[in-house]
């Protein structure tokens, strides 16, 4: 694997690259063959998709569901139609929000976080295609972005891998860091406009700077779906290399001593202390927050996950 204009490996990705998870995932070295309770699987209670025997819960009508499972009562009563909702029933496509904006072009040692960023993506995508749901999504960067429908043909997948191998190949071109809060909001507000309800909406990020505009997108979108934060750092984000560091923004320097004042014990807790926060935070909505670090391939992290999960 080559990037462009000379770039070496692992700072960009290709197609090729990107495809080689679907031998991965149909090898079944990799993700199990069934649907299971993970944070990859969504909330999958049963093999079959149409109406199920086991009811679930009554949530507002939206467009698409079949009109012999409103709940009239209900209703009647709220003014509001109704549906109800059998475990049974429901398809489980995925919709991916995929940031591939300039603060992901950053890696220390193997990948940068937009190439772990677009890895993680493509095995969702082959996983999802796998099972029999739709893949979809929208990846951005600083500037712009594109949007994948949800199929699940894999002509439609190629499509979607390619979209994320463009966006990644722009980034080497950019010279300004901008920070991604206000773009990943937007992209937030796009992605609750376009899906109804019983989606795995992952959100492919390094979150860097979220505000209270991304919490709450995000905890609403939680209320008819399924969402996981994929979390991507590096190891210097982690904790700084022991000694006499000097840092540059490509214009000016400053000399760091990582020794001094114990600053280095307390960059790591900082670290620490963000992780626990973020988790905590979203536990008490039911959305997941994973972390994936840039220097381990992606599936071998997949792996300890859903060992750790069960």
């Amino acid at each position: 694997m080559k990037g462009p204009a000379g770039y070496p490996p692992e700072v960009v990705t290709t197609l090729e690259d990107l495809v080689r998870f679907e031998w991965l995932v149909q090898s079944r070295k990799l993700l199990p063959s069934h649907p299971v309770y993970s944070i990859l699987a969504g909330r999958h209670a049963s093999r079959l998709r149409g109406r199920g025997l086991d009811f679930e819960e009554v949530r507002e009508y939206a467009p698409g569901d079949d009109i012999r499972t409103i709940d009239w009562r209900v209703t009647a009563r709220t003014g509001e139609t109704h549906t109800k909702v059998f475990n049974e029933e429901r398809e489980r496509p995925t919709f991916t929000v995929l940031d591939q904006s300039s603060g992901m072009f950053f890696g220390s040692q193997c990948f940068v976080k937009s190439v772990s960023a677009a890895h993680i993506a493509a095995l969702g995508a082959f996983y999802t295609i796998k099972r029999g749901d739709r893949v979809g999504g929208i990846v951005f960067n600083d500037s712009d972005y594109a949007y994948f429908p949800p199929r699940r043909n894999k002509e439609s997948l190629q499509y979607f891998l390619q979209g994320m191998v463009d966006y990644n190949h722009q980034l080497p071109l950019r010279r300004e860091v901008k920070p991604n809060t206000a773009v990943l909001n937007d992209m937030l507000k796009r992605t609750a406009s376009l899906v109804t309800h019983d989606y795995v909406i992952s959100v492919i990020s390094d979150l860097s700077m979220i505000d209270e505009a991304t919490r709450e997108s995000l905890k609403k979108m939680s209320f008819h779906n399924d969402v996981i934060l994929i979390h991507l750092y590096d190891p210097l984000e982690e904790a700084l290399p022991g000694g006499k560091l000097v840092f540059t923004d490509g214009k000016y320097q400053i000399g760091w001593d990582n020794r001094r004042h114990r600053v280095g014990d307390a960059y790591r807790r900082d670290f620490q202390q963000m992780r626990k926060q973020l988790t905590d935070e979203f536990r008490h909505t039911r959305i997941p927050v994973v972390f994936f670090n840039t220097i381990e391939p992606v599936e071998d992290q997949v792996r300890q996950h859903l060992a750790a999960y069960g």
